[in-house]
C-alpha cells in the first residue's frame, strides 16, 4: 500500500522499554529451525549464522542459518524475536539476539506517536506523519 512507508520520527530514541535480548543455545536454535527446515545444517564453529542484507530502515532483510537463507521476518517468527531490528552476538555454545523495537517497522510506531503527542502534535498530524499521503475525512461526508 502506498501509504505504508518507513518514516523517521524524532524522539523515539529515548524509549528503551521495547529493547530486548533473547539468548538461545545452539541446540535451541537448531530445534526451532528444524521445525520448518528439517534438513538444515549449521556449523556453529564457523560463520554459518550471519546477517546477509538489511532493509533501508536498518532491519534484517536476509539472514543465513547454515545451508538456508531466510528473511528477517521469518527469523523473527521462528525464533520469537520482537522485531527484525536485531543484531547477533555469538558466545560459546549460544547466540544472543539484541533486539530494538517491537513490531514490523511499517505503519504507526507507538513510541513515535507518543513522542509526537507529548510534543504537541494533533491526532491528525500524527496519522498523516505515519500514513503518508492519506486524507482524513468526516465519515458522514462519504
Amino acid at each position: 500500500m502506498p501509504y505504508l512507508q518507513v518514516v523517521e520520527t524524532a524522539g523515539e530514541n529515548g524509549y528503551t522499554q521495547y529493547n530486548s535480548e533473547l539468548e538461545l543455545t545452539n541446540e535451541e536454535i537448531l530445534v526451532k529451525l528444524k521445525e520448518k527446515y528439517p534438513d538444515i545444517q549449521i556449523d556453529f564453529n564457523q560463520a554459518d549464522i550471519k546477517i546477509l542484507a538489511y532493509t533501508t530502515s536498518g532491519r534484517v532483510k536476509t539472514i543465513q542459518f547454515g545451508n538456508y537463507e531466510i528473511s528477517g521476518t521469518e527469523a523473527r517468527s521462528i525464533l520469537g524475536l520482537r522485531s527484525t531490528n536485531f543484531e547477533i552476538l555469538k558466545e560459546e555454545g549460544k547466540i544472543k539476539f539484541v533486539v530494538i523495537g517491537y513490531g514490523h517497522g511499517v505503519g504507526m510506531s507507538q513510541t513515535g506517536a507518543d513522542s509526537m503527542a507529548k510534543n504537541g502534535s494533533t491526532a491528525e498530524e500524527i496519522i498523516k506523519h505515519f500514513y503518508v499521503g492519506v486524507e482524513i475525512k468526516d465519515a458522514n461526508s462519504l
